[in-house]
């Protein structure tokens, strides 16, 4: 009698390698220039709910996620900013809109999308026993196509924006 069991394995196996050979792979944060907004956002806070530091944000990965204009921003902040000035412009978590709340998930919604153009909101719920009292915290996410992929030009909530205090912390240096 035939080993059935050992042929289906044989099988499975083979569908799974011809399968990983013709279907594309799930873009990862490692490769978000080929990535969706909201694959982009996915990964950058499936890090965040671990409790990751924003790797995004470090100035050698900038560039897989803004802006050409954001990251010349950015980098203009950080020419000014003192040798011994560890935090420059952004003394927060922008990702988690805190300090110090544990991010324990989050929505994602697309508001607006055009062929260029993306805007998505990133609805934010913390662990407790840490409240945040009112609303749900919401950060929101304008991306932009440039030279065929997605970049974020700007985030922000209703009381910040990135490139607001980037700017103006230029004007004050």
């Amino acid at each position: 009698m035939p080993d059935v069991s050992r042929r289906a394995g044989l099988a499975g196996a083979f569908c799974a390698c011809i399968a990983a050979t013709l279907l594309p792979a799930a873009p990862s944060l490692a490769h978000a220039g080929e990535a969706t907004p909201t694959d982009m956002l996915t990964g950058i806070y499936r890090e965040a709910v671990k409790g990751e530091y924003p790797d995004w944000l470090k100035p050698q990965q900038r560039t897989k996620f803004l802006s050409k204009s954001l990251l010349a921003l950015w980098a203009r902040c950080d020419a000014r900013k003192a040798p011994d000035d560890d935090t420059g412009p952004i003394d927060f978590d922008p990702t988690t809109d805190t300090n110090g709340l544990e991010l324990e998930s989050f929505t994602i919604t697309r508001q607006n999308a055009t062929a260029n153009a993306a805007v998505l909101a990133v609805k934010l719920n913390y662990r407790k026993p840490y409240y945040r009292p009112g609303p749900p915290a919401v950060v929101t996410y304008d991306f932009v196509q440039e030279e065929g992929h997605w970049r974020i030009d700007n985030f922000h909530t209703t009381k910040w924006s990135i490139r607001e205090m980037l700017t103006q912390w230029l004007k004050k240096q």
